[in-house]
């Protein structure tokens, strides 16, 4: 479907491990990320996490955000150096596919850790961490129809969470792709393709699809022959990444007046902390596709490991954390402080969660891949080799043009 471009796998699997070291903190300390609208344990190191740029290390907003960006520059990027709109199709078509064979799998592993009864323990364990945002999860009674409903259907077009809550980005991951593939299809060869970006930037400016949309207009621009916003000079791009990196710690809990982030709470933004964070993940987007030196830190091996089990580990790592780690920490709990479990238990769970991730990537997420190529080489790629489908694109693109030329001539 794309091109594999190492640094960009390996910021991926940064995001992936961000998102999990969230939820870990989320159940057991969920201060560190809530502030004071949650109990402490930890004295004033939740609140110091919570309330400055500490607030990176699970900072899974954020590590979202940058997910949804790079989607919408890999999707795109390849396109934009080829003009091939094959490449468009190919992945328009092969999307569902390629996202529902894992999501299929990662929903009835839930089913069956459901079935045996053991998410009790993070319904436990919640209620010793005093998260009530989170204490209505897992109180479902599983079904088998219901959970196949939920990955063949629900996961994608209606946004249901019940057997996973990280599937809630399925959805803006599906439509994002397919609105940025439109966009591409329509627009990508047009002169003046940047008022169609402009005017979809705008329409979703205050949802997570404004970072599809600006990921595509990245690919777009990193992917012409020349562009003026290519740069390597250091100073700048430093500038960018600290200024990224600050916007991407904009906490999720209360921001105060009086706070390190209080000038940026100042209602410029319907959802602030939605577009801190898009707006934190395109500059550091924008910093590594012009610095050579952090593609080299995100292309070594260990980033580009965690940057291929990435879409397995985003889909498993809850599952474990809602069985396996709580039900560790409640083992632990009594005999040693607080803190102390929680790392214990944390640490040890990552040894499960990682290596499960691979064999899921190895054994179901590539499964998904070889399917989605397989229905696409046998099913739709002689259809738009046809002279009929060209015909079909230009009449569509002519008739866009059309509208567009009496609305705004």
């Amino acid at each position: 479907m794309t091109e594999k471009i190492n640094y960009l796998d390996g910021l991926r699997g940064i995001a992936a491990i961000n998102v999990m070291i969230m939820h870990f903190f989320i159940i057991l300390v969920p201060a560190i990320i809530y502030s004071d609208r949650m109990p402490s344990h930890l004295g004033n190191l939740e609140r110091i996490f919570s309330t400055t740029p500490l607030g990176l290390i699970g900072a899974g907003n954020f590590s979202v955000c940058i997910f949804f960006v790079l989607s919408g520059y890999v999707l795109t990027q390849k396109y934009f150096r080829t003009k091939d709109k094959k490449i468009i199709i190919s992945g328009a078509v092969r999307r569902y596919i390629r996202l529902f064979v894992p999501v299929l799998a990662a929903t009835v592993l839930s089913f069956l850790l459901a079935s045996i009864g053991a998410f009790r323990y993070y319904i436990e364990a919640v209620m010793i961490s005093g998260n009530n945002n989170y204490d209505s999860y897992w109180t479902f009674t599983p079904d088998i129809v219901d959970a196949i409903k939920q990955a063949v259907w629900g996961s994608f077009f209606t946004g249901s969470d019940t057997y996973n809550p990280v599937l809630w980005t399925m959805t803006v991951e599906f439509y994002g792709s397919m609105l940025v593939f439109a966009l591409a299809l329509l627009f990508g060869v047009q002169r003046n393709r940047w008022t169609f970006y402009l005017a979809a930037a705008v329409f979703f400016f205050n949802s997570y699809y404004f970072a599809f949309i600006i990921g595509m207009g990245l690919a777009d621009i990193f992917n012409s022959k020349a562009s003026v916003f290519k740069t390597d000079n250091k100073m700048i791009l430093f500038v960018i990444l600290f200024s990224g990196l600050f916007l991407g710690s904009y906490p999720v809990g209360t921001v105060t007046n009086d706070s390190l982030y209080g000038f940026l709470n100042n209602g410029l933004f319907e959802v602030p902390k939605l577009t801190y964070h898009i707006l934190g993940a395109v500059m550091i987007m924008y910093v590594l596709l012009n610095s050579q030196w952090l593609q080299k830190v995100f292309s070594s091996p260990v980033p580009v490991f965690l940057g291929k089990i990435s879409y397995s580990l985003y889909l498993v790592h809850f599952l474990i954390i809602s069985s396996f780690t709580c039900a560790l920490f409640l083992a632990l709990h009594p005999i040693l402080p607080y803190w102390i479990a929680v790392f214990v238990s944390c640490f040890l769970s990552v040894l499960l969660i990682i290596p499960l991730s691979y064999l899921f990537y190895k054994y179901i997420d590539m499964v998904g891949v070889r399917l989605s190529k397989v229905f696409y080489n046998r099913a739709i790629d002689p259809l738009i080799s046809s002279n009929l489908w060209d015909i079909k694109q230009k009449y569509l693109s002519s008739t866009i043009f059309g509208i567009y030329n009496k609305i705004f001539k």
